[in-house]
C-alpha cells in the first residue's frame, strides 16, 4: 500500500510562537469557540446562508464563558474564538479574549473586517491579542462582493490597511494580520493579483484555503482540489506563489491534490476541540453546526447528509465532555489509523497497514467530508 499521509496538522489554527518561554507543551494544541453564529455578511459559500431555514442563532453567554469554558482555558495553547459567525458582533468578546489571555493561552480570531475601525484596532494592539484572519474573496470588488454580498470591498481594504499602519506605528508586532483566501471556481483566478493587494495593504501572511463543506449540489461543484487537480488551476497557484515570492509575502496555500489516505485532517480532533455557542464541545465545525435536524452535505456529487456529533454541554461539565466515552471512541478512530503524535505509533501502524493492506476507516461522521482527503 501508499504510505499514509498527514495533512497539514495545524493548518486550520493559526501558525503562532504559542507561549515561547513554556516549559511543557499543554493537553491540547486548540481550542476553537464559535462566540456567535449570527453574521451579516452573506457569504454564497457559507452554511448560514445555504442552510438559513434551519439555521439556529445565538451567542455564547458571557456567564457560560466564565463559569463553564474560562477555568479549563489552561489545557489549551491556542484559543480561537470563531466559529460560523462574525466575532467582533459580539458584546463580550474582549472579556472574552482577556480571560483567555490571564491563562496564558495565544488568542486570534476569523473576521470580515467590517468593524476593524480605529477603536476596535487600537483595542486589538492594546490587549495583545495574537492574530487575527480577515476574509477577502478577491481584488476586484465585483467579485469580492458578488461572493460576500454584503461586504463593502473599499471600506474591508481601508480597514484592512489602517490596522497594518497602526501597528507600524505604534511599533507593535501583534496582531498577526492574515489575509484569508477561499479558493472556489468562481475566483481563483484572482488568486496571483491577490498577492500584491495583501503586500500592497500591510499583510503578514497569506492563507488560501479550499471550500470543503458543501451543503449543496452547485456549492459541491465550486472546489478547486481534485485527485488530480485542473493544470489550469495548478498554474495558476504557481503564479501566485511567484507573485508572493516577488513580494517577500509568506503564503500558505492548502493542497489541491487531494490524498485518500490522509491519516486526519487538520482540524486534528485527537488535540483540539471545537464548541459552539450552545456550549456544545464536538470535534470541528462541521460536526458542531448549530442547525435543526439532519445537516445536508454533497460529496463527489452524491447526497450525504449527517448528524451533528456532540461529546457533551460544558454546562454538564468541560471534563466530562472531554473525558466522555463518545469523544474517547472517536479519538481511538484516528489513533487506529496511526494518527498520533508519536513517531514509534505512526511506524508500528504503518507496518500493521502493510499487513492489512487498508487503513482502518475514520469515524463515521468524517467518512465523506473532504477534509479527510488531506484538502
Amino acid at each position: 500500500m501508499k504510505v499514509p499521509l498527514f495533512s497539514n496538522i495545524g493548518n486550520l489554527f493559526p501558525k503562532l510562537k504559542l507561549r515561547a518561554n513554556k516549559k511543557a507543551r499543554r493537553p491540547f494544541s486548540a481550542a476553537q469557540i464559535e462566540v456567535t453564529s449570527r453574521c451579516g455578511t452573506g457569504c454564497v459559500f457559507c452554511p448560514h446562508d445555504a442552510l438559513l431555514k434551519k439555521w439556529i442563532e445565538g451567542d455564547l453567554t458571557l456567564e457560560m464563558y466564565r463559569e463553564h469554558i474560562a477555568p479549563h482555558l489552561d489545557l489549551f495553547d491556542l484559543v480561537y474564538l470563531q466559529g460560523w459567525g462574525e466575532p467582533m458582533l459580539h458584546p463580550h468578546l474582549w472579556e472574552m479574549l482577556a480571560m483567555a489571555q490571564q491563562k496564558g493561552c495565544s488568542t486570534g480570531f476569523t473576521t470580515n473586517g467590517t468593524w476593524l475601525d480605529e477603536e476596535q484596532n487600537n483595542r486589538l494592539i492594546d490587549m495583545g491579542v495574537d492574530m487575527i484572519s480577515v476574509s477577502f474573496a478577491g481584488t476586484a470588488a465585483s467579485v469580492h462582493e458578488s461572493l460576500r454580498t454584503h461586504s463593502d470591498f473599499s471600506r474591508l481594504c481601508a480597514n484592512f490597511e489602517n490596522l497594518a499602519s497602526l501597528k507600524r506605528k505604534r511599533g507593535s508586532d501583534k496582531p498577526w494580520l492574515e489575509l484569508h483566501f477561499l479558493m472556489t471556481r468562481a475566483n481563483l483566478y484572482e488568486f496571483p493579483s491577490l498577492m500584491a493587494l495583501a503586500a500592497s495593504l500591510g499583510a503578514d501572511e497569506v492563507a488560501a484555503t479550499n471550500l470543503t463543506y458543501a451543503p449543496s449540489l452547485a456549492l459541491d461543484g465550486q472546489h478547486v482540489f481534485g485527485d488530480p487537480p485542473l493544470p489550469e488551476h495548478l498554474e495558476i497557484i504557481r503564479g501566485a506563489k511567484e507573485t508572493a515570492e516577488r513580494f517577500k509575502l509568506p503564503l500558505r496555500v492548502y493542497a489541491l491534490h487531494a490524498e485518500p489516505e490522509t491519516l486526519v485532517c487538520d482540524a486534528d480532533p485527537i488535540n483540539t476541540v471545537y464548541i459552539n455557542h450552545k456550549g456544545e464541545v464536538s470535534p470541528c465545525v462541521y460536526l458542531g453546526l448549530t442547525v435543526q435536524g439532519e445537516v445536508p452535505r454533497y460529496f463527489r456529487g452524491e447526497a450525504h447528509p449527517f448528524e451533528t456529533l456532540s461529546f457533551g454541554n460544558v454546562c454538564n461539565g468541560f471534563m466530562n465532555a472531554l473525558q466522555s466515552q463518545t469523544r474517547t471512541g472517536f479519538v481511538e478512530s484516528f489513533k487506529c489509523r496511526g494518527a498520533s503524535n508519536s513517531p514509534l505509533a505512526v511506524f508500528t501502524s504503518m507496518v500493521a497497514q502493510d499487513d492489512q493492506e487498508e487503513l482502518s476507516p475514520p469515524p463515521a461522521a468524517c467518512q465523506f467530508c473532504y477534509k479527510m482527503l488531506g484538502v
